[in-house]
């Protein structure tokens, strides 16, 4: 009989990179052929898909494997492998940048695990997969916390290797809220370990994050030395992550020195290998730092191209409301234990107090009890109806905030990006002593915080007007003002990617609909296509009357990347959300074409959207026009 746990020894990724190594892809291979040949058992055919998750070296194969997993768990009953597949699925995700995700799937293991002896072990790497999650998403605090759980449950075992890896990930969380003595503790606790075990790769990144901390504390000759031997001690392995992230500090340390061309030359060597291993956070670092350096030598063409480099990747990794979901994940989990310690401890007052009353009660007593007991369920049958009925009340209000606050961040990123590039532009002019040209910046600026103003108070007063549902108050509307509005909000942005925006119409309309929908309507299908529209576009938007004129027929149309056959039939469904990149990386929450078609059904109108790949996309709104 064929037994991987034989066969296997744990293999535990470091927490803080991505460690490629040859020989596990090798294993993966081995097994994945084992499976192909249909010789396994279905418990080793478990054990191999374990396996398999933990080897692989893509991420998104890292998925398939641990969704295979917890589909044979699930057939199974097999509670120890739906807990494993629980996990891997996250780690998966997390290298993969979904951290809400990853976050969802590591919880769940983590319940599952939570107060079962024999999954003791195993806990400590699902806290410690939190920890990570946690440090990605700047969340220090937390990462803190769940890394403390970890060594702490660590200790008393003898699994030394995973005891080393959690010291090192904590003394790192230490290390960026500036704790730089904590950090240097836990480093050496953990380095004598990783030496005795004979960790390479975890004694590279003890030598390569104690240079970090020599850099804070002033000796940049120390951080520099260490780093350079971090480096080479890493490239053997095949460790990108490693590499990209000491050359970015780098880069970093040579422009403190004020050495620029270093700076550059390896700040340029860890932006291409992180673009090589798709490492999302060293393109953001790394773009950043050249951004830097590039406006400090007067290269403003450059400066701008990293600069969008920048805020692209900085959005795709992190927004308000991931940080929120990151948040609300740890309370959900903290809460649940604590309910299910609260609920174990009622359980038992209730039957210590039934075996009491059981064995003293007379007749007369054990009727009253009968009384109280049915009175009891009673008011508790009145009290779970009304708890329900508030439940659905809470419900409906959480929704409307989560969807009001995807319109507010949706609305007021681009205008707030423009601003920072044109604060940008203006201090680069001042630093060149160009004054003159200080003007012509001041006055774009002094026009966007007006459009930025007139933008949030609108959705300021809207807010105030919400009772658990968006308002519906249809006024007549001039079309022709609203676009003019929605072309002056985007102009720079489409400036900024050199798309055409246009308006053609061939007489004015006015609509009979709520003003503040309608305004959030043409915003976001403006916005889509510019996002969505290659440099050098085009976008449209045109309006004509039915042939009854008792609608309007507006269209927004684009020559951008366009839209999958496959997803145009669920791309107004409500109960999915799916947010796409745009064509320099731009990102969003997935709720802007659900919320379009919600509230073109509320002003009592239709929508439609036609799309070809490589070509364009069109969308077709109906809005009732005013009776003549």
């Amino acid at each position: 009989m064929l037994s991987y746990r034989n066969i296997c020894s744990i293999v535990f990724f470091l927490t803080i990179g991505y460690a490629c190594f040859s020989q596990n892809q090798i294993k993966a291979d081995s097994i994945k052929s084992d499976i192909d040949k249909g010789i396994l058992s279905p418990s080793q055919e478990l054990e191999a898909y374990y396996w398999l998750s933990t080897y692989t070296s893509a991420p998104d194969e890292k998925l398939q494997y641990g969704e295979q997993l917890l589909e044979l768990a699930e057939e199974a009953n097999s509670l120890e492998y739906r807990i494993k597949a629980y996990c891997k699925i996250g780690i998966a995700h997390r290298f993969m940048g979904n951290l809400d995700r990853a976050l969802e799937y590591l919880f769940k293991s983590a319940d599952e695990a939570d107060g079962k002896l024999q999954f003791k072990t195993f806990l400590a790497e699902v806290y410690n997969e939190i920890s990570t999650c946690y440090t990605q998403n700047g969340d220090s605090e937390n990462a803190l916390y769940y890394g403390s759980k970890t060594i702490e449950m660590l200790r008393n075992t003898n699994k030394r290797q995973q005891l080393a890896i959690s010291l090192l990930n904590t003394g790192y969380d230490y290390y960026l809220i500036e704790n730089y003595d904590s950090a240097m503790a836990y480093y050496n606790e953990s380095e004598p370990i990783l030496e005795a075990i004979g960790m390479e790769i975890g004694i590279a990144y003890i030598i390569g994050n104690r240079a970090l901390v020599h850099w804070k504390l002033g000796d940049l000759d120390k951080a520099k030395e260490d780093l350079f031997k971090a480096i080479e001690m890493l490239e053997p392995m095949g460790d990108q992550f490693g590499m990209a992230d000491y050359y970015n500090q780098l880069g970093n340390i040579y422009l403190e020195e004020n050495a620029e061309d270093d700076a550059i030359q390896y700040t340029m060597t860890g932006l291409d290998l992180a673009k090589e291993a798709g490492l999302k956070e060293q393109v953001r670092d790394a773009s950043y730092l050249l951004y830097q350096l590039h406006l400090k030598r007067g290269n403003l063409a450059e400066a701008i191209k990293y600069q969008t480099q920048y805020y692209a990747y900085k959005d795709s990794i992190q927004n308000l409301e991931t940080t929120q979901r990151l948040g609300d994940l740890r309370t959900e989990y903290e809460v649940g234990r604590k309910q299910a310690e609260v609920d174990l401890l009622l359980q038992q007052k209730r039957n210590n107090r039934i075996i009491m009353i059981t064995g003293g009660v007379l007749l007369i007593a054990f009727i009253c009890l009968v009384i109280i007991v049915y009175s009891y369920f009673k008011s508790k049958n009145r009290l779970s109806k009304l708890l329900e009925r508030q439940k659905d009340d809470l419900i409906d209000l959480n929704q409307t905030k989560d969807k009001f606050f995807s319109i507010i961040s949706h609305d007021l990123r681009g205008p707030v990006n423009t601003l920072n590039g044109l604060v940008t532009v203006s201090q680069l002019y001042l630093t060149e002593g160009k004054g003159d040209q200080v003007k012509g910046m001041v006055d774009k600026m002094s026009e966007s915080v007006d459009r930025l103003t007139k933008l949030l108070d609108t959705l300021l007063n809207w807010a105030l007007q919400q009772r658990g549902h968006f308002p519906y108050v249809p006024e007549k509307l001039d079309l022709g003002e609203l676009v003019k509005d929605v072309i002056e909000m985007f102009r720079d942005t489409a400036i900024s990617k050199n798309i055409e925006l246009e308006f053609q119409t061939d007489e004015p309309y006015t609509l009979k609909a709520d003003k503040n929908t309608t305004s959030t309507i043409l915003r976001n299908l403006v916005n889509n296509a510019i996002k969505f529209t290659n440099t050098g576009g085009n976008v449209k938007i045109s309006a004509k009357s039915d042939e009854d004129k008792k609608f309007c027929i507006i269209t927004v149309s684009d020559n951008g990347v366009g839209i999958p056959k496959e997803k145009l039939d669920g791309l107004f469904n409500l109960d999915e959300s799916i947010s796409t990149k745009g064509t320099l990386g731009e990102t969003g929450l997935g709720l802007g074409l659900q919320l379009v078609c919600e509230f073109v059904s509320m002003n009592k109108g239709k929508i439609h959207a036609e799309s070809e790949e490589g070509k364009g996309t069109t969308f077709t709104i109906m809005l009732p026009l005013t009776p003549s």
